[in-house]
């Protein structure tokens, strides 16, 4: 059923149908689009959760969050996840491909393509991160979530949601949460750069806004939780306070997405 939430200027409403999340990671998912997994029948599928081959040695990321070892680490996050995708009570599925960071080869874009073009099989609507941030992850999900789509007969209707939480650098333009802008700072002129940085045209793409209710953003503060290893990492540990409405700010109240129209 549609979702019939605005932004506070009416920048657009989010729809629903039978939808695909695509996740790169074990977390971007809840993270920036936990409305889309919970409002609709959505299932997430993480692309990038398959483990450290044999022989990675700890890498810089896990090292930054004081892992001692990046398969037990691999094996905590997925148990995160678990906890996550039960606290929102989604389906899952997930790729066996290895993220960035625990890679030995170079990633195989055509199989990733034909991986998705059968996960979006009989879907009508794909939702895949922007790219906002340049994540080589991220990037290489929606490029090959789109390239899947167009391979296939009956194209289901593709969003991009703002990956969070790099979209998040200097907080949500004011056409998000109507708040005056800010003297010598332009959101909205970095947010245009940024997307058009990551390769995307702004005429192609439609703005959406989803405004959490104070028990969606609960909600998902206690799914956002479950990622206890990586959230000081992304500077995201401080939740708040469980019975605050000003939990965690603009993460939990808003989320932000872009229709494809071309």
């Amino acid at each position: 059923m549609p979702c019939s939430c605005t932004g506070p200027n009416g920048a657009g409403t989010l729809s629903g149908g039978l939808m695909i999340v695509l996740s790169a990671h074990l977390d971007d998912a809840v993270l920036s689009a936990a409305t889309a997994l919970t409002r609709y029948r959505a299932t997430a599928v993480t692309v990038f959760s398959g483990p450290p081959p044999d022989g990675v040695a700890l890498t810089s990321w896990d090292r930054v969050t004081r892992a001692e070892s990046s398969h037990d680490r691999f094996r905590e996050r997925l148990a995160e996840d678990d906890r996550a995708m039960s606290v929102l009570g989604c389906r899952t599925r997930r790729l066996d491909l290895p993220e960035a960071q625990y890679r030995t080869t170079e990633l195989d874009f055509d199989d990733l393509v034909a991986r998705l073009r059968r996960e979006f099989e009989g879907e009508s609507e794909v939702w895949a991160p922007a790219g906002i941030g340049g994540h080589p992850d991220h990037l290489a999900t929606r490029d090959a979530a789109l390239a899947a789509v167009r391979e296939l007969p009956e194209r289901p209707e593709v969003t991009l949601y703002a990956d969070v939480p790099h979209a998040l650098r200097y907080g949500w333009p004011s056409w998000v949460d109507g708040r005056e802008p800010r003297p010598y700072l332009s959101i909205d002129a970095w947010l245009d750069w940024e997307l058009a940085e990551r390769g995307l045209d702004a005429a192609d793409l439609k703005p959406q806004v989803a405004e959490l209710s104070p028990a969606e953003r609960l909600l998902k503060a206690d799914a956002v939780r479950a990622y206890r290893s990586q959230l000081p990492a992304l500077s995201l540990e401080d939740l708040g306070d469980r019975d605050s409405d000003e939990l965690w700010g603009p993460a939990l109240k808003y989320e932000v997405a872009w229709r494809l129209l071309a």
